[in-house]
């Protein structure tokens, strides 16, 4: 098998640059829109992605350390943002871009690879705003792969510097696989894109039921022996539980004629079904068999925290 040509290289990597540049905004976290108003790229700048067309952008904690930034797309559209989650212990930040403001025309959005796949000594291209100068291009090599998902950190022989913070490091292939953050020992440090993905996993809101429950055996009529099931200890009085009917001393049978063995299987439940859906859940109240509608509530993880 031959192998590839400087030509053909140097085309590559002008294809993989153009894609993450695409991508690649400029976020500045000191004024929102009147810090864009001082000049291409003033400074308190850093970078970010454009993850969603619904206006996400992802970045650092550091590059946003308020609640209010700007972004800048590579077409030269600019919005207010705001920050609606910070993982700090791993340098995150999400943003929400005013969508409005950036018109209707799409946002271009990533592509995505898997950052525990890639061996020492393979190719990655980081874009983005060094020291005040647009759209950088830089090469270099894997040096270590993210360890696992509590220490998700992707070192590179490449070479970052300010500005650079926040934008994408992507593989040969231009499928971004972490957000540059920082230099170590002149290494550069990114964040696996798997952290991001399970920071936009917890601002999903979670479905709620607002109710809190014990593990029972109850002896029902036409049951040889005792089934299991879930008590109602205590009530949320404004909680979806309450809302639908149900009230303490309650016995939650299951769903659809399906038992619940387990709180986990009537969590898993509610994550099928979703927030703001509506449930059925067969109930026994004073030895009575009923059914109770009852549409879940949401919430968010409460260990996000914006700005």
């Amino acid at each position: 098998m031959p192998l590839p040509s400087t030509v053909d290289i140097e085309h590559d990597l002008a294809a993989v640059g153009a894609a993450l540049r695409a991508v690649t905004a400029v976020v500045r976290g000191d004024a929102g829109r009147r810090a864009a108003r001082r000049g291409p790229l003033p400074g308190g700048h850093g970078s970010g992605i454009v993850w969603a067309d619904d206006g996400t952008v992802v970045t650092n904690a550091h590059v946003a350390p308020a609640d209010a930034a700007s972004v800048t797309l590579a077409d030269g559209r600019t919005a207010d943002a705001r920050v609606v989650a910070r993982d700090p212990r791993h340098d995150l930040a999400i943003l929400r871009a005013d969508r409005a403001m950036l018109g209707p025309l799409p946002l271009p959005t990533p592509a995505l690879g898997e950052p525990s796949a890639l061996r020492p000594g393979e190719l990655v291209i980081a874009l983005g705003h060094p020291l005040g100068v647009a759209h950088a291009l830089a090469v270099g090599v894997v040096h270590a792969a993210p360890d696992d998902a509590h220490a998700p950190w992707l070192r590179a022989d490449i070479r970052l510097a300010p500005g650079n913070s926040g934008g994408p490091l992507a593989d040969a292939r231009g499928r971004i696989v972490g957000v540059n953050s920082m230099i170590v020992g002149g290494l550069g440090v990114a964040v696996s894109v798997d952290a991001v993905r399970r920071l936009l996993a917890a601002l999903a809101p979670r479905p709620t039921l607002g109710a809190r429950l014990q593990p029972v055996r109850v002896r029902l009529e036409a049951e040889a022996t005792p089934v299991a099931a879930l008590l109602v200890v205590a009530l949320d009085p404004s909680g979806a539980a309450s809302r639908g009917g149900i009230v303490a001393g309650d016995v939650l049978l299951g769903h659809a004629g399906r038992r619940f063995r387990s709180a986990e299987e009537l969590a898993a439940l509610l994550r099928d079904v979703g927030p703001h859906r509506t449930v059925s859940l067969d109930v026994v109240r004073a030895g009575r068999r009923l059914t109770c509608e009852v549409r879940l509530g949401a919430a968010h993880d409460p260990a996000l925290h914006a700005a």
